[in-house]
């Protein structure tokens, strides 16, 4: 037994604990119902009572089996039949139960009616609360202290629902120095945005009769983010009831559909207070299915929220709403008292949330979680907590990870959970991810290679900070020169995102949403930063503007936004861009000046045998070839000049292709299943073969025009 002293007051309270070997010293560990109680009980202001909550007597004479005790139901989102109540309290109180008038019990369904709970699927209440209104005990000097309750001696009596704050959702921990401390299931890298939103909600929760303000907030947030993970855990932990609605499933086709099922929502929110309202998906809401406001719902739904708070309560209705998109209407956007936004995570909150995962499961881990972060830099907390799922369900599948009953996570197992992971998220379009192109399957363009290194990796080296906006890197020259594959080679060996984008696949049909892809490329960029955006065919993107034949100007208005972007980028550390292109002379003029795409790089074919080489070489590192490389100089005699990568890769293909065909026709058909790759074996015939039919793809007037222009672009550069 210990004593704990009332802050408010010079009262000492006994509380009888059990301790064992796991609680940490100068600790107790208790339920939320517990702590609610005890609060309760130490902050009331006119009790005579001398003592404090207290467990469980130690003597005999001093306990108290209470005849009678009245209960009522607390008011909740969802309906719960008299046949379940009955069921839950007659198997709670099966043992003896040690409650004081004004205590909150609560009954988890789970735990005290399976059968109930299993088999009605659509059921999604989990717990029921009960608040003691009074006591009757034979013992009547003991019942301040409380009394034990069980089922057939004492009388239950329910009287009607009340409404009640519940305990607050948290691991509580009470320590001796007379503070109260909780740790909640939330990862400690965004308890931030938690914090903010609970010290919104917070002033609502006492008598607010005197604010004139209505309680509804916006939470905004991608995919993943954690938005209602946040909103639950905030409804939760101030004790609130969480109910939910989905504005997609409200939106009906007809305006009458959509204003019954907000009504009806709005009336559960208003019956089972206090209690937290989440709207999710705001930025659909009041548009209907021709993509216009529908203004007919929009006020119907401010003249019922105007309805809701018109009348001051007791216990509040806060309204939580989430969106996915900052484009939200005007009209709905007003309403919004305060927005707490979750922005995308650093590499410090993702290795936090990375090892609170693992801490939380139980996990054992050998790996660098920094070195993990960093990878996973376009990681929401919910690719967060899959990528964790999917590293330990490749470990339990591996029978060779198995020592005893211990489990490590190794660099290796998260490898290929982020491979996994990013082969999935790059399904969808414009996903980033981090290429597989080194500077080995490059063959030549040793100046670029130079250049490109000095303009991206040197600052992620140096962490250089000039304050300076980083200027774009565009590569012109013939089609099949190698610009993607440098770009993607430059990625790779700085370990950075690669978001490749055409501009076909920006452009839409209706107004405004081009501008808006070219938007989300960079907010994509930003997320996965350090990344690179590579533009491919940045012509076909950004024309010059003013010319003929671009009907609505959407191409004119793509142009000024991409240019916008580019210069919003001076605060985006990480962000790099590089253009390719074949037509140069094309694009706009703005896009070329200073601190945009300043810095213009000709990739132009390999016409010394020298380069040819170091190409063939690069392509056929994989090859198994007969003499060991010797019969690539052979075959540089038999080679055109003013060759492209692209062609010197068809001479390379072509040649292995016949080799394998070769290798066929002397397998006999039942082990032609069997044979792989190292059996292939590529000889100087078959390069020599493939080369016959080799046209070069850019022709001497192009490559003229090409060294033409070349010279045009060069001050520029």
């Amino acid at each position: 037994m210990f004593h704990l002293c009332n802050r408010f007051s010079s009262k000492k309270y006994s509380v009888f604990v059990i301790f064992t070997n796991e609680i940490e010293k100068n600790c107790v560990y208790v339920s939320e119902s517990m702590k609610f109680n005890i609060t309760n009980h130490l902050n009331l202001k006119n009790s005579n009572s001398s003592t404090g909550y207290f467990l469980v007597a130690a003597d005999r004479k001093f306990m108290s089996f209470a005849s009678e005790m009245k209960i009522s139901l607390i008011f909740n989102p969802y309906d719960s039949t008299n046949n379940l109540i009955n069921i839950l309290l007659q198997n709670y109180f099966s043992t003896p139960k040690y409650l004081r008038v004004n205590d909150i019990f609560t009954v988890d369904i789970k735990n005290h009616a399976p059968e109930i709970k299993y088999s009605t699927s659509d059921s999604k209440v989990n717990v029921l609360h009960f608040k003691v209104k009074s006591l009757k005990a034979k013992e009547n000097d003991f019942t301040v202290y409380g009394s034990f309750i069980v089922y057939g001696q004492t009388t239950l009596i329910q009287e009607t629902h009340i409404h009640s704050y519940l305990p607050q959702k948290c691991l509580c921990q009470i320590y001796l120095n007379n503070q109260i401390h909780s740790s909640g299931s939330w990862p400690p890298a965004l308890k931030e945005s938690l914090n903010q939103l609970q010290s919104c909600i917070a002033p609502f929760m006492q008598n607010s009769s005197y604010i004139n303000i209505k309680p509804i907030f916006l939470v905004e947030g991608s995919n993943g983010s954690g938005k209602r993970r946040l909103i639950k855990t905030a409804a939760k932990s101030l004790g609130l009831h969480f109910l939910e609605a989905d504005l997609a499933e409200v939106q009906s086709l007809s305006s009458a559909q959509t204003e019954a099922k907000l009504r009806i929502i709005l009336h559960n929110a208003e019956t089972c207070v206090p209690c937290l309202l989440m709207l999710q998906n705001i930025q659909i809401f009041g548009v209907n299915a021709e993509g216009q406001k529908d203004e007919r719902v929009l006020a119907t739904f401010e003249s019922y929220v105007n309805k809701l708070y018109s009348e001051k309560s007791k216990y509040p209705v806060i309204i939580v709403a989430t969106s996915t998109d900052s484009e939200i209407p005007i009209d709905v956007d007003r309403t919004f008292v305060e927005k707490i936004v979750i922005a995308h995570l650093k590499q410090e909150q993702r290795s936090e949330i990375l090892s609170w995962h693992m801490k939380r499961k139980g996990i054992k881990y050998d790996v660098d979680l920094q070195k993990v972060a960093a990878i996973c830099s376009d990681f929401a907390l919910a690719d967060l907590e899959a990528l964790v799922m999917h590293t330990t369900k490749r470990l339990f599948h591996s029978k060779d990870s198995f020592e005893g009953t211990s489990l490590v996570l190794s660099t290796e197992d998260f490898n290929h959970a982020i491979e996994h992971m990013q082969s999935a998220f790059s399904d969808q379009i414009g996903a980033p991810r981090v290429p597989k192109v080194h500077w080995e399957d490059i063959g030549g363009l040793a100046d670029l290679k130079r250049e490109i290194t000095r303009r991206i990796e040197m600052p992620l080296l140096m962490n250089v900070t000039s304050g300076l906006g980083r200027s774009g890197l565009l590569l012109y020259g013939p089609p099949g020169t190698g610009k993607t594959l440098l770009a993607k080679a430059v990625a790779t060996e700085c370990q950075l995102h690669f978001l490749s984008v055409k501009g076909p696949e920006l452009l839409n049909m209706y107004v405004g949403q081009s501008e808006k892809n070219v938007r989300q490329v960079f907010a994509r960029a930003r997320a996965a930063a350090p990344c690179i955006i590579f533009f491919d065919e940045l012509d076909s993107l950004a024309p010059k503007r003013g010319q003929s034949g671009d009907s609505g100007g959407v191409m004119d208005r793509v142009v000024s936004q991409l240019l916008a972007e580019m210069d919003g980028l001076e605060n985006a550390g990480g962000v790099f861009i590089v253009g390719a292109t074949n037509r140069p002379d094309l694009l706009d003029p703005a896009l070329l000046r200073p601190g945009r795409f300043d810095r213009m790089l000709y990739v132009g074919v390999y016409a010394e045998p020298e380069s040819q080489l170091g190409v063939l070489r690069a392509l056929t590192r994989r090859f198994n070839l007969e003499e060991h490389g010797e019969e690539l100089k052979k075959l540089l005699a038999e080679l055109p000049e003013n060759l492209t990568g692209a062609d010197l890769y068809s001479v390379c293909s072509g040649a292995w292709l016949r080799a394998v065909r070769r290798l066929l026709t002397h397998i006999e058909p039942k082990n032609q299943e069997t044979f792989c790759g190292q059996d292939v074996v590529v000889k100087l015939e078959d390069l020599l073969c493939a080369s016959k039919d080799l046209v070069p793809s850019v022709s001497k007037e192009e490559l003229l025009r090409y060294e033409k222009l070349r010279n045009e672009l060069l001050p520029v550069r």
